[in-house]
């Protein structure tokens, strides 16, 4: 519901500039939906294999952190399709559309690094830990955006659009 709100409250303004932001970020939203179906899936396995077979319970485990880890990928390019698209729109703030910058750096970076985050653990893992609290502010303010935009209110056409003549 999040990712159809945004992409109607976006799309007819990045239209008009042929840009696809908001098509972006829903397509990382579904992305990240599937994914994640895939890490509960792996974990209700989890719970019935663990008693009798321990190494089927380690394949598991390594194929729950390798589709947790493209979840993590796919959340970053949620928030980079919505955060440019609702910029460049006005529909967000400029510091909220940082916060969705920055935390869709972080997913990324998690997500790069995985292998160090799994073997080490500690400061490395909490990258990850501080993107996704990002993501939780960033979302709820993202909603509130939504729900008080007015549905025929249009969002403004973005400051940085340079490519329209200025009429007279």
């Amino acid at each position: 519901m999040f990712g159809a709100g945004a992409l109607i409250a976006l799309r007819r303004s990045e239209r008009d500039r042929n840009e696809a932001w908001s098509l972006l970020g829903l397509a990382g939203l579904a992305l990240q939906n599937v994914t994640f179906a895939g890490v509960i899936a792996t974990r209700l396995a989890l719970t019935s294999t663990a008693p009798h077979d321990p190494s089927a319970t380690a394949a598991l485990w390594a194929l729950h952190d390798a589709v947790f880890t493209l979840n993590g990928t796919f959340l970053a390019l949620a928030l980079l399709g919505l955060s440019v698209g609702g910029l460049r729109t006005g529909l967000i703030r400029p510091w909220h559309g940082t916060l969705g910058l920055l935390a869709a750096a972080l997913q990324f970076s998690s997500a790069t690094l995985a292998h160090w985050v799994i073997d080490d653990g500690g400061a490395m893992g909490l990258l990850g830990l501080v993107g996704w609290l990002m993501w939780v502010v960033w979302i709820v303010v993202y909603g509130i955006t939504l729900i008080r935009q007015k549905p025929t209110t249009p969002v403004r056409r973005s400051t940085h659009d340079h490519t329209r003549a200025v009429p007279a």
